[in-house]
């Protein structure tokens, strides 16, 4: 699939969260969106049909993603936005509340799968009983990338997936971009770690 933004400008009451943007996300290409927090965020909305445009276009194979045909497009699009909102839930729980979207009813719940893809970014096992606020922040942000990025999307699109790493786990959540990439996975990473800006081979700034 082939995603694209297109001369795309967006407001907010009064004032522009991003204007006249283009580029084109193909199979394997990482693409960071830097710049101000909350136009990033409103590009990423946009991708998935949630934030209008004021004008230009959003696409995906040449169809324009809007409101309506949002709904559609976002089953081939995963995403992990920057504030974690799993309180109260363990790592298991959400996992298979996943399992369970009809989106993934090609899926069968695994718990040792699960446990093997937390392993790619660091996450040991024995997190699946616990829950994410029990969890160090880095942690949890890691295993919420994971939970997003274990089923065959096309697109994963990232918001500041490092805000809570240290050194290490901001070289983890990199290798985890770069085998994405070798998978023929699209995706774009709303981010200012120059950690992530090195892998990734594209860059708009907004």
């Amino acid at each position: 699939m082939i995603f694209e933004f297109k001369n795309a400008t967006a407001v907010k009451g009064g004032e522009t969260l991003f204007s006249d943007v283009s580029f084109v996300a193909q199979p394997g290409d990482a693409v960071a969106v830097t710049g101000n927090a909350e136009s990033r965020k409103a590009l990423l909305l946009a991708m998935l049909g949630m934030r209008p445009l004021k004008s230009g276009w959003v696409s995906i194979d040449g169809e324009p993603v809007t409101a309506t045909t949002g709904t559609y497009f976002r089953q081939f699009i995963a995403y992990q936005p920057d504030s974690l909102d799993f309180e109260g839930l363990t790592v298991q729980e959400v996992a298979k509340s996943q399992f369970a979207l009809k989106v993934n009813a090609d899926y069968a719940y695994s718990a040792k799968a699960v446990a093997a893809e937390l392993m790619r970014l660091g996450v040991a096992d024995d997190c699946m009983q616990k829950g994410f606020d029990e969890m160090e922040e880095a942690v949890a942000q890691r295993a919420s990338l994971t939970l997003v990025g274990m089923f065959e999307r096309q697109l994963l699109l990232l918001d500041n997936p490092t805000s809570r790493q240290n050194e290490a786990g901001c070289r983890l959540v990199a290798d985890y971009i770069m085998q994405k990439r070798s998978e023929g996975v699209a995706l774009i990473v709303a981010t200012g770690d120059q950690t992530l800006l090195a892998v990734c081979n594209k860059r708009v700034n907004l």
